[in-house]
């Protein structure tokens, strides 16, 4: 942590402390704090449901452009076989 993070930190938790002795009926107590880490826990949670989901997405793809190879409609696997490339990239 740099000076520069630690004096904004410090000024902050001064400013929260001061503002919850003055006023305590809006005084959260640190639960704001919380809070915003639950939030950010979430966030990295649906990131791994995505991940999850773009790869049975990829099986469900190639499934499909099977069958197409299948009944020799290779048009339709490859437009299946550049989708299942699109979704390999955002993993």
């Amino acid at each position: 942590m740099s000076e520069e993070e630690y004096i904004n930190l410090y000024n902050r938790i001064k400013t929260d402390l001061y503002n919850e002795f003055i006023n305590p009926e809006t005084a959260t107590y640190g639960l704001d704090v919380i809070r915003q880490q639950e939030a950010k826990d979430d966030i990295y949670k649906n990131i791994a449901d995505e991940k999850e989901i773009i790869r049975d997405e990829i099986e469900q793809l190639k499934a499909v452009m099977k069958k197409y190879e299948e009944a020799e409609e290779y048009e339709h696997a490859a437009f299946m076989k550049k989708r299942i490339e699109n979704l390999k990239k955002r993993l």
